[in-house]
């Protein structure tokens, strides 16, 4: 649906915003945005001193608060950039106290909750949204690095959306819309490629470990092997990508894995099995595996 001419212009000229939750993220989007032009007019938090300590990152003179409805009422964008189980407690706050108004854009930046969360500011009519930047990082300095290199999901009112998409593209990033209802899913992706990862290094550094190994030395020898992966999943796509025992249809291999698995803890055996029936799908779908083999390493996964 196109936006009315009056509404895309108003969503283009909006260029003030409040930051509610001091953490890394908001910290760090409230100096891009400042940077690019916007004007930061407040910044609040649950405790005055980190509220403080961002505008002192921002280079002082953004009023300060622990009670957001005093600064929230005329920027054009709130960002709720506090921890998921706060976010609608704020809402209904700021909500409680006349602090949202018509025409304004509210969002939060998680990436496991839906704009709807923010209810509570729609009822006073205000446009909301999320924007959820896929990426991690450890304080304000490196969000503010690799934020205008990340790509954020966006999701809500129309109007937010584009309001938003307008933030990304001011501070350099790149964006993707999906519906609201999927928003789990999404988050589910994000989790399986980033934290998962993690755990499957962490699983494979334990394999090492009972091979006498410290995790130093399981990380030496890994890190080529996961830098070329990756390599190859660039260029090809995770189908075409996929190598090892399952993409050949080695049942004999699979099986010897199971078999030395079984000595260990069972969380490993049933991470191997949980992994290896996906990666059975994925080696049917390049073409390598037989539907025969399939069968067999399934089989041989059932136990």
């Amino acid at each position: 649906m196109q936006m009315p001419f009056l509404t895309y212009y108003v969503v283009r000229a909006m260029r003030s915003l409040v930051i509610i939750g001091a953490g890394k993220v908001g910290t760090a989007l409230a100096a891009l945005l400042k940077r690019k032009g916007y004007r930061v007019q407040g910044i609040a938090s649950r405790s005055l001193s980190s509220a403080q300590a961002a505008t002192d990152y921002l280079g002082g003179g953004v009023p300060v608060s622990t009670s957001p409805w005093e600064l929230t009422p005329e920027a054009d964008l709130v960002f709720v950039t506090t921890p998921d189980d706060a976010i609608a407690q704020v809402a209904e706050e700021v909500a409680s106290r006349e602090g949202f108004r018509p025409g304004q854009v509210v969002a939060h930046t998680s990436g496991a909750l839906p704009s709807s969360i923010l209810e509570p500011a729609k009822a006073q009519g205000a446009w909301i949204g999320s924007l959820h930047p896929l990426q991690s990082f450890a304080d304000p300095r490196m969000a503010e690095e690799v934020l205008p290199r990340s790509t954020f999901c966006l999701e809500g009112d129309p109007e937010a959306v584009k309001a938003l998409g307008e933030v990304v593209e001011a501070i350099g990033g790149e964006a993707f819309t999906i519906p609201t209802a999927q928003k789990p899913l999404y988050h589910a992706a994000a989790v399986l490629a980033s934290n998962f990862f993690v755990t499957l290094l962490y699983a494979s550094g334990g394999l090492y470990e009972t091979m006498g190994l410290d995790w130093s030395t399981a990380w030496r020898t890994l890190r080529p092997l996961v830098e070329g992966t990756f390599r190859n999943v660039d260029a090809l796509g995770p189908v075409k990508a996929l190598t090892g025992p399952v993409a050949r249809g080695d049942v004999g291999v699979v099986r010897d894995h199971l078999e030395a698995l079984r000595a260990l803890p069972e969380t490993y055996l049933d991470l191997y099995r949980g992994v290896c029936r996906m990666t059975v799908e994925v080696a049917l779908k390049k073409g390598t595996l037989s539907p025969e083999a399939a069968r067999e390493i399934l089989r041989f996964l059932e136990g």
